[in-house]
């Protein structure tokens, strides 16, 4: 049985670590034999492109001027060699030996891509990836004390931090394989070197490889780095063995090979596979259960797998024939199985005068035990909680792997449906949760975009109640800026702060999660109703205002069955909650005064001609027994489309157009009530209406770009622009434009007044 512990032949990794100018011809004939190897490991492939992968390795290092922390070319073959035994493909063994080049700057990942295709260029794109979250975790002083301290849980969102930056397993697989290359390497480094590294693979890259299931790597990472943390223990143990691990690998084969011989004779059909228990399982089992070297009967073990149930009494029956059973060591978990829902007979023997713990299921059994709800990755890593939703992701890249191990052990060259089946099943849905580190370095685990301001209620709610900027990697950021994983986010927080009840705008994009999103609707209902209701009719005030809109013009009372209140007061204090949007109001307002919000927009129609610019047509106004008249908007109250108007007929300009409620109006039908005339909108605005709106702002560069970049993301047409600096440093300016109506009007004030600098912005008509 080949391991993946085996090591580069002796005279190849010398030159592989000296590849000078010198010994360039020894380097090229020792990669020439490795390849061979290599190909002899992986059942004949050709491997041509791993070859040329590595002669380009080799050339880059032997030209490179650069000064890079180590050989890259060594790196990569020993990389490559370790992959080897997984039997990978040819691309992941390729991006191994590239890895280290490109993370050296020798190689660049434009060259990967042209010279070696798609499929290369991704893995190590992914590898590197995951190699930066690496050195954060690395550099990272808050977390030496979990690991001094064993505190799994909090240790556990590292590793799911590292999976969640990958799409391919092959990518945590060629990580894996750098960091037991950096283990096999530390026998030179320094004594806090070898423990901080043996530290962060006991606890991240060991569990790791052992939920993928890659048990070759796991039992190599574990001793290696248990030999670094605990050299006298590990030496200890080492001896009470008494026996290489080639001979416990030995004796496990020849054991199956009998067990399997006796129930072909019995009629049996099984799977039977063997483990020996590594140095550090032996010694984490010692002390977890407080057993002596002596009491341990698992050292070596085997597990047969059965089709029915009935065949499992019979193989144990056959194993107690064949071997002598070791009294009180014997489980059944079939009749009596563990709260947890596991199935399997345990029992131990003494086989070839050495002890011999045996497991028998059926395959649903261990299908269940390894990937169910039985499943013992939170056992044998001491978490409490599961995280389901990480775990399908653990299962789905294990799957997988599984699949992949498979195809290339049953061929070397898979046919197109295999391949085919192979990019389906790794085709997985984005990863739900992200990963970030908190100012002190622990690790937090939200949601997929959330913002910083989710993060402040996520740490504490009054964090959140109280938070008034953020950074994050050291960088100021806006409270609405998306988080990505492995960022370090900084919450800054003062005691007079009070949360804003923009916050609770779904379209400002402040909060995304609703548990951040319950804890302010929380705060603003703990407010005093007098206070709420205060603050929500200054609120409707400052947005009728902002709109130019008469308070007296709408009744909020007519809104109530809508939003399912009893009076006008409950809209006005679920405004300050956050239970009703003011956005969502004013659509309702926008649709009580006939405007239809669920008809699309027309595009803008170009400047009409002049000739034509005060016909009926133009405006989309119907007026009451006349027809083919002229008309003009009032610039006295400049109504837009949506608002109640009327028309006065003038003595020589035809027909003017006034709100129903503009005082001039009021005024004159009062003294000359036979000019009035009933007028009325078009249900759909043929062009815009012409909108003055007055933007006031602290004068900068750049101003006027940034706002008119606004106005023409929502495909307004600008009219005309006046603007005047004053000697303070404010900036007034009145922009003439057209909109399509009153919610066009409020959806692009709001978002005006969010851009920096920006004091106010609001619809401007004559005497305001």
């Amino acid at each position: 049985m080949v391991t993946v512990r085996e090591q580069l032949p002796g005279r190849l990794t010398e030159l592989s670590e000296e590849t000078s100018v010198e010994h360039a011809a020894e380097a090229q004939l020792g990669l020439a034999t490795w390849l061979d190897r290599a190909r002899v490991i992986l059942d004949g492939i050709e491997l041509k492109q791993l070859e040329k992968v590595a002669q380009s390795v080799l050339q880059k290092e032997l030209e490179s001027t650069l000064n890079h922390k180590t050989n890259t070319f060594a790196t990569g073959l020993g990389m490559a060699d370790i992959l080897a035994h997984l039997h990978v493909d040819e691309d992941t063994l390729s991006a191994a030996m590239l890895y280290r080049s490109v993370r050296e700057g020798i190689t660049s990942l434009e060259e990967i891509k042209k010279s070696f295709g798609e499929n290369v260029y991704n893995l190590v794109k992914g590898t590197l990836a995951m190699g930066k979250l690496s050195e954060l975790i690395e550099k990272n002083k808050r977390l030496e004390d979990h690991f001094n301290n064993n505190q799994r849980e909090h240790l556990t969102g590292i590793y799911k931090m590292l999976i969640s930056v990958t799409e391919d397993v092959r990518v945590v697989l060629i990580k894996l394989a750098e960091r037991t290359l950096a283990l096999r390497e530390l026998a030179d480094a320094s004594r806090e070197r070898q423990e901080r590294v043996a530290r962060e693979i006991l606890t991240i890259y060991s569990p790791l490889a052992h939920r993928l299931g890659i048990a070759q790597l796991k039992w190599e990472l574990e001793d290696l780095a248990f030999r670094y943390l605990a050299p006298e223990r590990y030496k200890e143990i080492a001896s009470l063995l008494n026996e290489k691990r080639l001979e416990r690998e030995q004796y496990i084969q020849f054991v199956v090979d009998r067990l399997k011989s006796e129930l072909l004779d019995h009629g049996i059909e099984a799977e039977i596979s063997g483990r020996v228990k590594h140095i550090y399982s032996i010694y984490r089992k010692m002390k977890s259960k407080n057993l002596s070297f002596d009491q341990l009967y698992d050292i070596r073990a085997l597990r047969v797998l059965v089709k029915q149930v009935p065949e499992c009494y019979h193989t144990l029956g056959i194993v107690h024939q064949i071997w002598r059973h070791i009294p009180h060591q014997f489980d059944d978990y079939i009749t009596n199985p563990k709260a947890n829902g596991y199935r399997s007979l345990h029992t131990a023997v003494i086989a070839e005068n050495k002890s011999l713990e045996i497991q028998i299921r059926t395959h649903e059994m261990h299908n269940e035990a390894e990937l169910g709800v039985c499943s013992h990755f939170n056992y044998k890593e001491g978490s409490k909680a599961t995280d389901y939703s990480f775990n399908h992701r653990l299962h789905s890249l294990r799957a997988v792997l599984e699949h992949y191990q498979e195809r290339n052990e049953s061929s070397g060259h898979p046919n197109e449906d295999e391949t085919e089946s192979f990019d389906q099943l790794q085709d997985f849905e984005d990863f739900e949760k992200i990963y970030v580190f908190s100012r002190d370095g622990d690790i937090k685990e939200l949601p997929r975009n959330s913002t910083v301001l989710d993060f402040a209620y996520h740490v504490h709610t009054e964090v959140g109640n109280k938070c008034y900027a953020a950074r994050v990697n050291q960088r100021y950021v806006p409270l609405t800026y998306t988080l990505k994983t492995g960022e370090q986010v900084e919450i800054l927080t003062k005691k007079d702060r009070e949360p804003n009840r923009d916050w609770l705008v779904n379209s400002l994009g402040y909060i995304k999660t609703a548990r951040a999103r319950d804890k302010l609707r929380h705060w603003f209902r703990q407010q005093d109703r007098s206070k709420n209701l205060e603050v929500g009719r200054e609120l409707l005030a400052k947005e009728l205002s902002r709109l130019a809109i008469h308070p007296k013009s709408i009744d909020l009372n007519d809104y109530c069955n809508h939003f399912n209140v009893k009076t006008g007061e409950d809209i006005l204090v679920s405004l300050v909650s956050g239970d009703i949007s003011l956005h969502a109001l004013m659509n309702q307002v926008n649709r009580h005064m006939h405007l239809d919000q669920d008809e699309p927009e027309l595009v803008l129609k170009p400047t009409l001609n002049p000739r034509a610019s005060h016909t009926l047509s133009a405006h989309g106004i119907l007026i009451d027994g006349l027809d083919n008249v002229e008309l003009h908007i009032a610039q006295c109250c400049q109504p837009v489309h949506g608002e109640s108007i009327a028309g006065y007929i003038t003595l020589n300009r035809g027909v003017s157009i006034h709100k129903v409620a503009c005082p001039d109006y009021v005024r004159m039908i009062s003294q000359e009530p036979e000019r009035a005339v009933e007028a009325d909108w078009e249900m759909q605005p043929t062009r815009g209406q012409s909108v003055q709106i007055v933007v006031e702002a602290y004068d900068r560069r750049g101003l006027l770009k940034d706002l008119t970049q606004v106005i023409f993301s929502d495909q307004i047409n600008i009219r005309q622009v006046n603007t005047i600096s004053e000697m303070d440093g404010i900036a007034n300016m009145k922009l003439l434009i057209e909109v399509k109506g009153l919610a066009q009007l409020s959806r692009l004030l709001a978002r005006l007044e969010q851009q920096p600098g920006i004091i106010s912005a609001r619809r401007l008509v004559q005497g305001n």
